[in-house]
């Protein structure tokens, strides 16, 4: 009795393990692995702003903090609405810079991290960020906040960086830049950017962003001599210009964030399912042959000597 016991209790661990893992791999994980449904974020780059001032008709240079945060507003199905607030800060003193701070809502799928067209206060398209299981050979479109169309990332090389390693990718816009639509306070402009990104490949965490932007518009020049009578041209002149990194506190977080999903994704998607499956199928196997064993053994007969009685 004992042997069938153990035997049926082995197949029953067994079957609830290959249960587990193929509904794990299949449902359970698929779940899991999405953007959080109740995100929220920050990350902070630090740098120099150059802004053009009317006043003194040239450019006024700024050491800033930019701290760009998300905050998810709702969940529709797979369709994550986040709330996008960038603030800017003087480094040295620590004061908001009010003029350039912005909000926006932004649209993304959960599973692909890509904008969901149509949705959104804007037509965002690509991706919000690299997604799971970045590939060297592949190019992403990714949708950089104030820019009017997606930027072409494509990867220069791989590298480790502090202990993680990375795919390097460079983005940057056409020589002649991408032109910004004039709007209702604002001229027309043209952008001009360059970015490099150190990316983990299996969780798509970026561990590393550098950005260098330029903004062009054709401002009114007036004649030196008579400022307010001689002839007015209209002249290229620089609007902004900045040089942004992520701070240190956030590579060092990033790199966290990487080292740690490097090994949990595929534990969670294929090593920690199929182990789980395979030391099922192993259960079941060792229950059945006890089982089989007990089924095949020979009913023990007792013999009970006869005592010869005397008269």
């Amino acid at each position: 009795m004992r042997k069938r016991r153990t035997g049926i209790i082995l197949t029953v661990i067994g079957v609830v393990l290959v249960v587990f893992g193929a509904v794990w791999m299949t449902i359970i994980f698929p779940a899991l692995d999405k953007v959080p449904a109740d995100l929220k974020r920050a990350v902070q780059y630090q740098g120099t702003l150059s802004v053009f001032d009317s006043e003194v008709y040239q450019l006024v240079t700024y050491d800033v903090i930019v701290t760009r945060s998300y905050h998810a507003v709702s969940c529709r199905g797979d369709t994550l609405y986040l709330e996008e607030d960038v603030s800017f800060a003087d480094a040295q003193t620590g004061q908001e810079i009010p003029l350039l701070h912005s909000v926006g809502l932004l649209a993304i799928d959960r599973v692909s991290r890509m904008h969901v067209p149509g949705h959104g206060d804007k037509n965002r398209e690509g991706y919000w960020s690299f997604p799971r299981a970045v590939k060297a050979d592949r190019n992403y479109s990714l949708w950089i906040t104030e820019n009017p169309t997606t930027l072409e990332a494509r990867c220069v090389g791989a590298e480790d960086f502090r202990g993680l390693p990375v795919l390097v990718y460079e983005a940057a816009t056409p020589e002649e830049g991408l032109t910004i639509p004039a709007g209702i306070f604002t001229p027309e402009m043209q952008l001009y950017q360059q970015i490099k990104m150190k990316v983990e490949p299996i969780s798509g965490v970026t561990v590393y962003f550098e950005n260098t932007l330029k903004r062009t518009s054709k401002l009114p020049v007036f004649d030196d001599v008579f400022p307010k009578t001689g002839d007015m041209t209209f002249t290229d002149m620089i609007v902004s210009e900045s040089n942004m990194a992520f701070t240190e506190e956030t590579v060092a977080q990033l790199v966290h964030d990487g080292k740690f999903y490097r090994w949990a994704l595929p534990w969670g998607k294929t090593y920690g399912p199929w182990l789980a499956v395979g030391l099922g199928i192993a259960l079941v196997a060792l229950g059945s042959i006890l089982l089989a064993r007990k089924a095949g053994e020979a009913p023990t007969v007792e013999r009970v000597q006869e005592r010869d009685e005397g008269c």
